[in-house]
């Protein structure tokens, strides 16, 4: 049973490991999609932490700029396939 002021943390954490995985899996492509994730559930952790209705405002702060990193990194993995893709290797 949850105590009626309970802190509500989940998401700051959520976007946490949502921004590891990003980055981990940006060469794999699917960066992109998680570090929106990281990024979307950083912001709900940030707002809930400035009201005071969480206490983990680094922790949701650093995994929106996991997120971020993330996606750059993931459009860079992106960009460059692109360019092999339409250079190719020549024989």
């Amino acid at each position: 049973m949850s105590h009626p002021d309970a802190l509500r943390n989940g998401f700051g954490v959520a976007s946490l490991i949502l921004g590891v995985i990003a980055l981990v899996t940006c060469w794999l492509m699917l960066g992109v999609p998680f570090g929106v994730a990281a990024v979307v559930t950083g912001d709900i952790g940030r707002r809930r932490a400035e009201r005071g209705e969480a206490d983990n405002l680094r922790i949701a702060v650093t995994g929106m700029i996991l997120g971020v990193a993330g996606i750059v990194a993931g459009l860079i993995v992106v960009g460059y396939f692109a360019w092999l893709s339409t250079n190719g290797v020549k024989k």
